[in-house]
């Protein structure tokens, strides 16, 4: 098996995205800290790192990643920005936006992987558990 490199990362990403109706912004791919809130990518001992910072502090690092894991939660950052536009352009007077872009995205996701569908569907069930849709 092929050695994880960041190069072949950034590869594989902007082949996923390459189709997907997003803004530029959200389609780079980093490898240095932008301090925005825009996620970049380290490799530390072979595997991947999803980090986050924001105004030169870090509030996210997710150490010990695979390629997949690692390009789920890129993924999952660009379509929600897709999807939360949706919802915005398709915004009804009353309900909760989430009856709209949660489904959505599950879709965009599975559209890029079957599997990272399913993953989301999972874990938007999980938060409509703790926090109910309010229609």
């Amino acid at each position: 098996m092929e050695e994880p490199t960041l190069s072949a990362l950034k590869a594989e990403f902007r082949s996923l995205v390459a189709h997907l109706d997003a803004e530029p912004y959200y389609k780079a791919f980093h490898t240095t800290p932008q301090h925005d809130g825009a996620p970049h990518v380290e490799m530390k001992s072979g595997k991947f790192e999803y980090v986050v910072t924001e105004r030169g502090s870090e509030i996210e690092r997710i150490s010990g990643l695979g390629r997949d894991q690692v390009l789920y939660l890129l993924l999952k950052g660009v379509t929600f920005s897709i999807a939360t536009s949706y919802e915005l352009r398709n915004r009804r007077s009353t309900g909760d936006g989430r009856a709209v872009w949660f489904p959505y995205q599950e879709n965009l996701m599975a559209s890029l992987r079957p599997a990272w569908g399913l993953r989301l569907k999972a874990e938007h069930e999980h938060i409509l558990r703790t926090f109910p849709l309010n229609e």
